[in-house]
């Protein structure tokens, strides 16, 4: 009897190990879950105050210069990969400022911490698949809550014939009938008896909109209408966007060209005080403004629109905050800028700001979207999104895509 209760002892001993084994492994594995999570809070809220410091910095170049377009619409020296913070090198010691170029950094199995950002924005009138570093002011779009139809309807045309859509007119139409403040049904819009058929019903708002997003409640928009087929938004063709049905988006066409919807053309947030010191809404700012917006102008031509644009690129700061120089440097004659010139600025008051901020060390990145408004010397968020789902879509590391303005 003594040997066999002997004899069990081993097998008992034996599962208690293996139980407190398992134990420890559960544990372990339990604080390095909690470690890598905790981490990874860590890190986001770093890439988080990193964007915020972003916006404060770019805040204070504009209470300086907000009128001129030299020095926030495509300066890499200023928004590329800026460092905020690092515990081995402060910002004037920083590696990539000297090198221009994070290529040989990232090369390095174990790269010291480093905190960045990068302020980008579409290159709409540059060579295709490039972009910029720098922001873009909403008076160098449409604003669609201020347009005359004729403008509207000059746009929209432009925009989504290219990306196959025939039915444009009823989606003017559709827009008008949601903006007007009647219950008056145009031949190819809709009014709340369309809406309230819907589930869920709703009714139109007859009013302006808030945001350009508003837009997907209206009959006939939807996100194919408003991106086209830059779904990432970076104005870039991306092999995804080049492919036909094989994956997302599925109704690109492949053609090798990328077809932008509405959103980077329109906008609801341009304003700016008189001299009068009354508000005035939708004036487009000849320095930033694409062809396609300022041809939709009424009284504008598609040669004094190319003009313009071709123009602009040439001038200095100064030279660009007097709207005169669209005649003096032959960009208009004088009968198409008396016929435009009430609809032109070069005042920039609200600006479309998208920042992307990483790190050196960890592959975590956040990607921000913001409409600011200049009140005063202080940059008011009117407009904020998290684009990170997204993904940050834009080559920042590729040198390729370091334009010059």
């Amino acid at each position: 009897m003594r040997l066999r209760r002997r004899g069990l002892v081993l097998p008992v001993v034996l599962v208690l190990i293996g139980l407190l084994t398992l134990i420890m492994g559960g544990y372990t594995f339990f604080v390095q879950a909690e470690s890598s999570g905790i981490e990874a809070r860590r890190n986001e809220q770093q890439a988080r105050l990193t964007a915020e410091s972003a916006l404060i910095e770019l805040g204070k170049l504009l209470r300086e210069s907000q009128d001129d377009p030299t020095v926030w619409w495509d300066v890499p020296d200023t928004f590329r990969h800026v460092l905020v913070w690092s515990p081995d090198y402060m910002r004037d010691e920083d590696p990539v400022s000297k090198m221009g170029s994070r290529e040989d950094l990232l090369g390095e199995p174990n790269p010291a911490p480093a905190w960045r950002y990068s302020i980008v924005a579409m290159n709409m009138d540059g060579l295709p698949d490039t972009m910029r570093y720098g922001i873009t002011p909403e008076a160098g779009k449409l604003n669609i809550n201020a347009a005359e139809e004729s403008e509207i309807r000059s746009l929209f045309e432009d925009v989504l014939i290219d990306l196959q859509l025939e039915n444009w007119g009823e989606l003017v139409d559709a827009l008008l009938d949601w903006l007007d403040e009647d219950d008056e049904q145009r031949s190819l819009g809709a009014e709340s008896d369309y809406y309230n058929t819907l589930e869920p019903g709703y009714y139109a708002k007859n009013g302006t909109l808030d945001t350009i997003e508003e837009l997907l409640m209206v009959k006939g928009f939807s996100a194919a209408v408003l991106y086209g087929e830059d779904v990432n938004r970076n104005g870039i063709l991306d092999p995804n966007e080049d492919d036909g049905d094989e994956t997302f988006p599925f109704y690109d066409n492949g053609d090798g060209q990328l077809q932008q919807g509405l959103a980077p053309y329109i906008t609801v947030w341009s304003r700016e005080q008189n001299e009068a010191g009354e508000t005035v809404a939708g004036l487009v700012n000849v320095n930033t403004a694409p062809v396609r917006v300022l041809q939709a102008l009424e009284g504008m031509t598609q040669s004094g629109a190319e003009s313009i644009v071709a123009s602009r690129a040439e001038l200095d700061g100064e030279t660009l905050q007097d709207l005169q120089w669209v005649v003096d440097q032959g960009a208009l004659d004088a009968g198409t800028f008396s016929a435009v010139q009430d609809k032109l600025t070069v005042n920039a008051n609200q600006f479309h700001v998208e920042i992307l901020s990483y790190a050196d060390h960890t592959r975590l990145g956040l990607r921000y979207e913001y409409i600011i408004e200049m009140r005063g010397p202080y940059a008011q968020v009117v407009y904020f999104r998290d684009l990170t789902r997204l993904g940050l879509a834009w080559p920042i590391d590729e040198d390729d895509f370091v334009t010059t303005r």
